[in-house]
């Protein structure tokens, strides 16, 4: 089955896009992530060793301090008030001279050359080191506090600050931000994964689109393929209802006129539903349409051997043929296993069950079919149903039960075909809750039978108001 082009190009297009999108996002979080420890985190850490520099210059100027051996209480105070985000703090001269400290340092500093310059550059002035603690950003920065023998005309730094910055504490500060990028990520390779299964996937979901829109139009023909009422006969007039369970139906009736001018009145129900059903449907009003009118039970018989010789033993059909004779007016017919139809005999008020007939049609190899006889009156209704109807079930497990169709078929007897086609649905409908579609092929057929007089003038007035038109 080839699939249109243009969809496999539309579906492609998404699906890259969808891709790309992925793939970008994935990274870009991971990139974000790196960043994060590379720059934002080293960032923040120059940044809180530069806020405790300035805080223990301003505190050497509140307090007097102008000898830095005598800083190791404001910088103990410092260490405890960064709450673990400063490791050790050791005041140096510019000769690397320890002049106090506080915390442990593991490290021996050693001021670079050009540090001053790289002062003045705004460069780095901190390295990463490892210590017992995790990660430290190890940094040393200028510090100012009064110098008495320190002239105005002095370069360089009086003293020098040197700390260590805990990068596990600053970190903890980017956690939420690392939870979303790590859901980011996650949703990315969801992403990811879920286009990569759609690929897979594209070409039989869009082989079952192409199947999908097959089914609608197969089931558009059979509906086309039904008898229209204006079109068979004025000896008869009937209403029909047929709603599959599925796109396509395995049940299935036909009213058509024979060229003997007899009438053929068929309802059947095949096994399943769904496609198989409806081929095996096709074959069967195939071979019906093309048997003759006389002895059709023989016709029955032929049928039953081909379905036994060609289909598997779970392919079989029930059939209700019957053959109708205006001129006579009799009605003969062959049940092949399906459920009796009920005749609503107008002039003597009863009704007849049709059993007449033989087995399921595609089960007995040598099945025998016999014929039924009865004789037809005017206004005389004959109603056909399949197992959909009589076994349409409510939430209990009740089944509707032929029972119902009989009551409603003697309380409508004056309502027209149509009209007792409709309620009968209702009544299920109202029974067995609304479906979408119900769990059986429901096919219900109506048919009233008129005498020769009552056809005569209804032909003649269809033919007055023609010639009104």
């Amino acid at each position: 089955m080839k699939l249109p082009k243009y969809s496999q190009f539309r579906f492609g297009v998404v699906l890259g896009t969808g891709a790309l999108i992925a793939v970008v996002l994935c990274i870009q979080c991971v990139r974000t992530f790196l960043y994060i420890d590379s720059v934002l985190v080293l960032r923040e850490a120059e940044q809180e060793a530069q806020r405790n520099a300035g805080a223990l210059s301003a505190a050497a100027r509140s307090a007097g301090i102008d000898d830095p051996r005598k800083l190791s209480p404001v910088l103990q105070h410092a260490l405890e008030s960064a709450a673990n985000r400063v490791l050790w703090m050791r005041v140096l001269d510019a000769h690397n001279n320890v002049l106090s400290e506080v915390g442990d340092d593991p490290f021996t500093l050693r001021i670079p050359l050009d540090w001053w310059d790289r002062v003045h550059r705004h460069d780095s002035l901190g390295t990463v080191v490892k210590t017992s603690e995790g990660k430290a950003l190890s940094i040393l920065l200028p510090l100012r506090i009064p110098q008495r023998s320190r002239t105005p005309h002095d370069r360089g730094p009086g003293y020098i600050l040197a700390l260590g910055i805990s990068l596990n504490a600053i970190a903890s500060g980017f956690v939420d931000l690392r939870e979303h990028l790590i859901i980011g990520m996650i949703a990315s390779i969801s992403l990811l994964v879920a286009v990569a299964v759609i690929a897979l996937r594209t070409r039989q979901y869009l082989r079952g689109r192409y199947l999908e829109t097959e089914l609608q139009l197969a089931r558009r023909v059979q509906n086309d393929l039904r008898p229209k009422a204006p079109s068979i006969s004025p000896h008869l007039e009937f209403g029909a209802s047929a709603i599959a369970a599925d796109h396509v139906g395995g049940d299935f009736y036909d009213i058509f006129e024979l060229e003997s001018g007899k009438i053929g009145i068929v309802v059947g129900d095949v096994s399943g539903k769904g496609v198989p059903a409806a081929l095996l449907v096709s074959v069967l009003q195939g071979a019906i349409r093309s048997s003759t009118a006389s002895r059709h039970e023989l016709a029955c018989e032929r049928i039953n051997r081909m379905l036994c010789e060609r289909t598997a033993n779970e392919r079989f059909a029930t059939l209700f043929w019957a053959v109708l004779d205006p001129a006579a007016g009799r009605l003969r017919y062959v049940n092949a296993g399906h459920g009796a139809p009920i005749l609503v005999q107008a002039d003597r008020n009863r009704i007849e069950r049709l059993t007449d007939g033989g087995p399921v049609l595609g089960c007995l190899l040598n099945a025998r079919y016999s014929a039924g006889e009865i004789q037809i009156s005017n206004q005389d209704t004959l109603v056909i149903y399949t197992d959909g109807v009589s076994e349409a079930a409510n939430k209990s497990g009740e089944e509707f039960g032929d029972e119902r169709v009989i009551q409603i078929l003697s309380e409508g007897r004056g309502f027209t075909p149509d009209s007792l086609c409709q309620r009968i649905g209702d009544e299920i409908t109202a029974f067995a809750g609304p479906q979408a579609r119900p769990d059986d092929d429901r096919t219900l057929l109506v048919v009233r039978f008129m005498s020769r007089q009552t056809a005569a003038g209804q032909s003649e007035l269809v033919s007055a108001m023609a010639q009104v038109a």
